[in-house]
């Protein structure tokens, strides 16, 4: 015999199952064109770069490494292979006619005892969208990860913030290079 509590978490993961399946299936009959099922960033015309807090990890500044760097190694990147990109302190809210992704860059960094910096980066984009659940009538926002890529990077401490800037760039232009095959 099942109890309540196991019956009530099946019924609210139907219903999530249900509700996804139905945006999916939504957004598949919009953009699905034969041969192009894996085309997921086909019709972004926007992306925003996320700030990254390098503040709360004193390794950061050691190494060399500002918010700036960050964000423009990012931003002017995408923008050459001709997304819009914007920072989110001066991006407008994406629209129907502006649909956009989030481009979230994550950095850890650790500094060993000697000169040497050790940073994990990685760079996601993806979406924020809200749906109501048929049950429940809740509303509620669920994330779709649209892309997601990351690298590890160990280099002398002089060194290091131009080889963040690198590895950046080279996680932007891949994800430049995936949005512009998913545009043909």
């Amino acid at each position: 015999m099942i109890g309540k509590p196991v019956r009530r978490l099946a019924r609210i993961c139907a219903t999530a199952l249900l509700a996804s399946s139905c945006l999916l299936s939504g957004v598949q009959a919009q953009v699905q064109v034969p041969g192009r099922e894996t085309a997921v960033l086909e019709g972004v015309n926007m992306a925003v770069v996320m700030p990254v807090d390098l503040a709360a990890n004193p390794a950061n500044a050691e190494c060399g490494l500002t918010e700036p760097l960050v964000a423009e190694a990012i931003q002017l990147t995408v923008q050459a292979a001709g997304l819009r990109t914007e920072l989110l302190a001066q991006a407008q809210p994406f629209t129907t006619i502006t649909p956009g992704v989030y481009l979230i860059p994550t950095i850890a960094t650790l500094r060993d005892s000697s000169s040497l910096c050790v940073t994990w980066l990685s760079l996601k984009a993806q979406s924020a969208h809200t749906l109501t659940l048929p049950s429940t009538q809740q509303r509620k926002t669920v994330q779709i990860l649209y892309w997601d890529r990351g690298m590890l990077l160990s280099t002398p401490r002089g060194g290091h913030a131009g080889a963040v800037a690198a590895g950046l760039r080279q996680l932007a232009s891949d994800f430049g290079e995936q949005w512009r095959r998913d545009q043909r």
